[in-house]
């Protein structure tokens, strides 16, 4: 999947709620001045079928932020992984 913010087959979700919504994958691209994080949800598009994604969120970060995101995203996964046991991730598609 290309890693394209212009992407013309994402949608955008003008319904999600307040309180948080569900995404199964993120793109992470950039500017100069700031990351955009997409959290993306799979749907099934009546015609191009089950690998259409939305956009269930939009984040812009400044730089100067990211390392602090990255960290608390780590600890936040070891944290749950002495919970839980170890995360395995999901096999990636072949580029």
């Amino acid at each position: 999947m290309p890693n394209d913010p212009t992407d013309p087959d994402l949608m955008f979700d003008t319904h999600a709620l307040s309180g948080g919504v569900h995404a199964s994958d993120v793109r992470v691209w950039h500017t100069p001045h700031e990351f955009t994080l997409d959290f993306l949800s799979h749907w099934a598009h009546p015609i191009r079928g089950a690998d259409s994604q939305i956009v269930a969120a939009r984040v812009k970060v400044p730089p100067t932020a990211m390392f602090s995101i990255i960290r608390k995203l780590s600890n936040g996964v070891g944290d749950y992984e002495a919970e839980q046991g170890q995360l395995t991730p999901r096999p990636t598609e072949a580029s």
